[in-house]
């Protein structure tokens, strides 16, 4: 283009046109185009020199200057007939052998300088001798040569130049030869013409060089163009499409290539609508297509005469020239792959990959759905909760793949006997729900008998024998309960009715179980009074050194002495106590008590408390703990605090402060439950705990599984690379012991040692010196001493049915 920010090398010419800058990259370009430009218009040229010259000679013939006029024709001729075989000459020599274009370009340049000098001697020949008749035909024979000339050769500025100027300059001087003053005006007019003719032909110039380097970079831009569609067809499974103001199908330029498997549905003249499966989305689409509006990531099912199923992505824009409607263009990505992965996903969030049934989610949503929408008439609804009554006994017994096929039949046990509009769900676990619509008048307590009684006949899984019953808890809809949480609730509570009272039977839910749950408050009212009347107890399970079975240390478990239930564990409690804000001081009160106990055991035997997600959080945790050190004089190195996952979960970066806090006291920190969360080995990057320990559910299933022998001998050597002990729980069995104990275990704790007991209980494993007169620290005695403000409290995990002997 004729700009000055043309930035890369560039090339003038030498000549009159050197002010049309030309990169060097399309100057080759540019003069093969102009020489074919010449040869395109070559023969016209030479047949109009031969015809202005024979008008000449036939004008001027009986002229004096007849003689000197044929010998200049014979010139004009031989140049004309030399420059037409030249030029063929060329021509088929170009075919085979490439000629250098700027060269050739010279070359014509120097023959138009010697065609515009043979045309100059003309006027000068003949104006002197000829009438004013003759003067004026040589005159327009001339200027129609220099015009015609500077027109026709416009393309290559030196040529036209080269012939225009001697031309011009002849007829201007024979006009000065002349003794009229009128020629002499004239001569001045054609100097003025000239001018002009040298502008004209510049500016055609100019403009011939913007159309090629215009040409040059659309061609550029197409070539692009193209490798990046090649690039894209050949790394992508999308394709383009267009269609016609009436939606059918047709090609579009630059289209990639569309005979892949994934395109091959588009064919050219096809209704694009009539592709695609007809549902809600091809419905948008027939809309936007409608209302000439673009759309975007519609999700189409494509209609196959196969029964395999195949997806597109369809994004498209209308086509205007001006206001007319041409159609539309658009982008198709095959998304087979990702629908599938996609509708597979959807399926796993909503439904049970065992029994195939929808899940707790699936379930609540119907749930809600069901509640606003009343039944038809003289009919009820009801929802089961359904609950297997020996399924951990099979699964323990039997080993977890009879247990999953258990599931399995019971899952199909259960649609045998329910309606097409009933809804049945595994919630979880060995837990079911039922929704179901019955006629009133007793048809649905019918149902619940035959459900109750299928459920109780024997299993066949594998020739064995499963006799697993099932209970339910029932909870009938009204239309006054519209509150979802509610009626599960309602239902749980029928079914803790159910199981209380006998198991394999079903339980309607009534305000009187309601009146029950009431009875909790009952039981928060007597903890408060069990820890001012000093009904608490500190019970502890030794840990045993794995190699040589001498006690190291001691877990202490909480337990509570009630007067009229006995001894009642903490999976009774402790939850009411987190719930009411008591864990704070039954906590403080465990750290106590069980440094006061430590007191009477060895000084190699450690005691370990176990905190909860709400005590790490208590304002006076850090000074209990240091006045319990100190009161009882117990090195900080013989206290163990055991945390699990949840305590890490809230608040982590407080709660990592306040372990550390803990930790430079001298206390050890030990990671509980290890391998039983979601992110125990992004918590042992972020605190260094003294101490791991392998939770239960690893090491029961030892002996019976080979990914719990795999999982446990993992987390063995993870202790060990990261510098920790290892502690493993639940140990019940000589095998584990031993298993545990070669693979580099350093503790066990477990039924097999021994379970949890009191104190005095424990002499004969370990010497426990006698109880000196100094009491247990009562609740009522504590000092209260505030640190962080703002703190919470925590609790025990003595919820482990393994260690909760």
């Amino acid at each position: 283009m004729l700009q000055k920010s043309v930035t890369e090398p560039q090339r003038a010419k030498d000549s009159l046109s050197k002010a049309a800058v030309i990169p060097d990259k399309h100057l080759t370009s540019l003069q093969t185009k102009q020489l074919e430009s010449f040869r395109s218009i070559v023969m016209v040229i030479m047949l109009a020199n031969l015809l202005n010259a024979a008008v000449i000679l036939l004008t001027f013939r009986e002229s004096m200057m007849g003689n000197l006029l044929w010998l200049w024709g014979g010139c004009v001729a031989a140049f004309s007939f030399y420059a037409l075989a030249q030029n063929a000459i060329q021509s088929r020599l170009r075919r085979h052998v490439p000629r250098d274009s700027e060269k050739e370009l010279q070359s014509l340049a120097r023959g138009a300088t010697l065609n515009g000098f043979l045309w100059a001697v003309a006027p000068l020949v003949v104006m002197s001798a000829a009438d004013t008749q003759g003067q004026m035909v040589m005159g327009i024979v001339m200027a129609g040569m220099m015009f015609a000339g500077a027109f026709l050769l416009s393309h290559i500025p030196d040529a036209a130049l080269s012939f225009t100027i001697p031309v011009g300059v002849g007829l201007i001087l024979s006009m000065q030869f002349q003794q009229d003053a009128a020629y002499q005006f004239i001569s001045v007019l054609l100097i003025v013409y000239m001018a002009i003719l040298v502008f004209a032909v510049r500016w055609s110039y100019r403009q011939f060089v913007d159309q090629h380097l215009g040409e040059a970079a659309v061609n550029e831009q197409s070539e692009l163009i193209g490798l990046l569609l090649r690039d894209f067809e050949e790394s992508t499974s999308d394709w383009l499409w267009q269609t016609n103001s009436d939606g059918m199908l047709e090609d579009i330029p630059l289209v990639i290539d569309a005979s892949s498997d994934s395109a091959g549905f588009m064919k050219k003249g096809a209704s694009l609508q009539s592709l695609f499966v007809a549902d809600e989305s091809r419905k948008v689409l027939e809309t936007a297509m409608k209302r000439e509006h673009g759309f975007r990531d519609i999700v189409l099912e494509v209609r196959s005469a196969d029964s395999e199923q195949s997806w597109v992505s369809l994004t498209g824009k209308p086509i205007f020239e001006g206001n007319q409607f041409r159609g539309f263009r658009g982008v198709a990505a095959d998304i087979t792959q990702s629908k599938q992965i996609e509708d597979r996903m959807a399926h796993m969030a909503h439904y049970d990959g065992l029994t195939g049934l929808p899940n707790r989610i699936t379930m609540q949503e119907h749930l809600e759905k069901i509640v606003r929408k009343p039944p038809a008439p003289h009919t009820v609804r009801a929802l089961l909760w359904m609950d297997l009554d020996n399924f951990k006994w099979v699964n323990d017994t039997l080993g977890h793949p009879v247990g999953d096929e258990l599931l399995r039949q019971v899952a199909g046990r259960i649609n045998e006997m329910v309606e097409k509009t009933d809804m049945v769900a595994r919630l979880g676990g060995d837990e079911f729900a039922l929704i179901v619509e019955r006629p009133a008048g007793g048809a649905m307590e019918d149902f619940f008998h035959r459900l109750t009684e299928h459920m109780r006949t024997p299993y066949n899984i594998w020739g064995s024998t499963a006799h697993c019953s099932a209970s339910f808890g029932v909870r009938m809809f009204d239309a006054y309960t519209t509150d979802t949480r509610q009626i599960l609730k309602h239902a749980d509570l029928a079914l803790y009715d159910a199981k209380r009272t006998g198991k394999a039977q079903w339980c309607l839910f009534t305000s009187q179980l309601e009146a029950t749950a009431q009875q909790r408050m009952q039981t928060e009212n007597e903890l408060e009074r069990a820890i001012d009347q000093d009904e608490l107890r500190v019970y502890f399970q030794p840990l045993v050194d794995a190699r040589t079975h001498k006690m190291i240390g001691a877990e202490t478990l909480l337990r509570w002495q009630h007067p009229t239930r006995g001894l009642v564990f903490p999976d009774e409690f402790i939850n009411l106590a987190e719930d009411n804000g008591l864990i704070t001081r039954m906590g403080e009160w465990v750290i106590r008590a069980a440094l006061a106990e430590a007191t009477r055991l060895p000084e190699h035997v450690k005691v370990a408390v176990n905190l909860s997600p709400l005590q790490i959080h208590s304002a006076t945790l850090i000074s209990t703990i240091v006045n319990a050190l100190a009161t009882n004089n117990i090195a900080p190195n013989r206290f163990e605090l055991e945390i699990t996952e949840s305590v890490l979960m809230t608040d982590t970066e407080f709660t990592l402060k306040r372990l550390h806090q803990i930790r430079d006291l001298g206390v050890r920190i030990a990671l509980d439950d290890f391998g039983t969360g979601y992110s125990s080995l992004s918590y042992l990057r972020s605190f260094p705990f003294d101490k791991i320990k392998i939770d239960k559910s690893f090491v029961k299933d030892i002996e019976s599984r080979q990914d719990s022998r795999a999982i446990t001998e993992a987390t063995l050597n993870l202790a060990k690379s990261l510098g920790m002990r290892c502690t493993a729980e639940g140990v019940e069995t000589l095998y584990q012991a031993d298993f545990l104990r070669d693979h580099g275990c350093d503790e066990l704790q477990g039924f097999f040692v021994s379970r949890a007991q009191p104190l005095d209980n424990l002499a004969h494993i370990i010497d426990v010196r006698p109880r000196d007169e100094r009491p247990v620290p009562q609740l009522g005695h504590l000092t209260h001493e505030t640190q962080d403000a703002g703190d919470k409290v925590l609790s025990f995990s003595d919820r482990k049915s393994g260690t909760a002997g």
